[in-house]
């Protein structure tokens, strides 16, 4: 079965909420609080601690473990 995304919902510590993650068959990866919320950051950007899926340790892992099972 041929797949363009695949999506899950993790803890994320630096938030301290359930998250969204998705993950493209291209590799990109995005998460649904950080766009979400990412208005706030740029209105007062000392007040959001998320930096977004690039370099984002949640992110990264649910790529690596979503690709170890496509194959």
């Amino acid at each position: 079965m041929d797949w363009k995304l695949t999506a899950t919902t993790l803890f994320c510590d630096t938030v301290k909420k359930w998250v969204p993650i998705i993950v493209f068959k291209d590799g990109k990866t995005n998460c649904g609080y950080y766009y979400r919320h990412q208005v706030v950051t740029k209105e007062n950007p000392g007040g959001f601690s998320c930096h977004g899926p690039q370099g984002c340790a949640l992110c990264e892992a649910y790529k690596e473990d979503v690709f170890s099972r496509v194959g």
